[in-house]
């Protein structure tokens, strides 16, 4: 009989644990809801900028995120070499320079260049006598006086001679020679090598006393008064991107932001990537633009409608974003945060695209304090 009653004592006892927890575990599941919510009266909420509103339908325009480099026009950019195979007398830039079209960049020079001048000068003190024959055997010919002969080969001369007048008298004009300066006796033994746009030496390949092949670039030449933003669209999205469309651009290396517009869009995908190229023409924060620079684009596309809130409903918790839902009892207004999904941000307005519906009731504004408020309270359960 003992040991029966001790059991019966145990089983009861044993029942009755069992019952306590069952009847705790509510209260710990409200516990757990509590830390949730918070309370704030109206008035302080009001004292904090607390407002209250929905979500509603917002117009965004539909921005296209790309990327580029930026580029220089094939015309402003220049590899300059000597005209002529020639030996580098004199280097009048450095790098870095700004130079103007037309700018002497180096003075070459080579005994051909005296043999080119004397074979002009040569033909041009012949042409004088064999002009001069050539009129008078057509004259006799046309008299039937002289010989169909002698005037035949006086023309061949002639004509001959005119040839390699104005062959070498292109080639001296090619070199920067004048040949009514040649013919004048004023022959030269140096050539100038010259800047053929306006831009600044990016590279030097020269050295004094060199001989410079026609073939090899001396210099590099880059004006970036008309740099441009290449940027590569892929193909779902380029039915947002039209000429005209207005461009953010931003890069590492360049302080703050550049704007643009789309000047054209590409009529081919581009093999590797199977994306368009984009031109884009930049209008403005164009000092120290670099030809290569990596750039991000954010093209502004058609106008589209999205669910959104006010930026100051939203407030970041690391990398997650939260609204406050409110409900009022009495003079005491009840908050829940709610984790939410954000794309756009504009004019004071963030997209969600998820976590939210338009028939809940949120904090519009001092989501911040909001936060606060809800850290606080956690902490003090």
């Amino acid at each position: 009989m003992k040991y029966l009653t001790l059991i019966i004592a145990g089983a009861a006892l044993l029942s009755a644990c069992t019952s306590e927890k069952k009847n705790a575990t509510p209260a710990a599941a409200n516990a757990t809801v509590a830390t949730e919510q918070f309370t704030l009266s109206t008035t302080i909420a009001a004292q904090a900028g607390v407002a209250q509103g929905h979500a509603a339908m917002h117009t965004f325009n539909s921005v296209v995120k790309a990327n580029g480099q930026l580029r220089v026009l094939p015309q402003s950019e220049a590899e300059v070499a000597s005209p002529i195979g020639a030996n580098i007398k004199q280097i009048l830039v450095v790098e870095g320079q700004h130079v103007s079209k037309g700018q002497t960049l180096a003075i070459v020079g080579h005994p051909d260049l005296l043999e080119l001048q004397g074979r002009y000068l040569s033909a041009s003190s012949r042409m004088s006598y064999v002009a001069k024959e050539y009129q008078r055997q057509k004259q006799l010919y046309a008299s039937k006086i002289g010989a169909g002969k002698d005037f035949q080969q006086i023309t061949s001369e002639y004509r001959q001679l005119q040839g390699e007048l104005r062959i070498t008298a292109q080639q001296l004009q090619l070199l920067g020679i004048s040949p009514q300066a040649v013919k004048a006796g004023r022959t030269v033994s140096t050539i100038a090598i010259k800047a053929p746009i306006a831009g600044s030496v990016e590279t030097i390949s020269a050295q004094t006393g060199q001989y410079a092949d026609p073939q090899s670039a001396l210099f590099t030449l880059v004006n970036t008064d008309h740099i441009y933003a290449d940027i590569l669209v892929f193909e779902n999205h380029l039915p947002q991107v039209q000429p005209g469309s207005t461009v953010t651009l931003t890069a590492k290396t360049i302080e703050g932001s550049m704007t643009g517009t789309v000047a054209t869009v590409g009529k081919m995908f581009d093999t590797q990537s199977r994306a368009v190229h984009v031109r884009v023409n930049i209008t403005s924060n164009r000092n120290r633009l670099i030809p290569g620079t990596y750039v991000t684009a954010n093209i502004s596309g058609s106008k589209v409608s999205r669910l959104a809130v006010p930026t100051d409903a939203i407030a970041s918790d690391g990398d997650r974003q939260y609204v406050f839902l409110a409900q009022r009892k009495n003079d005491q207004l009840i908050f829940t945060p709610r984790e939410v999904h954000t794309g756009v941000s504009e004019n004071g307005f963030c997209e969600i695209t998820g976590g939210l519906s338009a028939a809940e009731n949120i904090a519009s504004s001092g989501a911040y304090t909001l936060m606060s408020e809800w850290k606080k309270a956690d902490a003090a359960q």
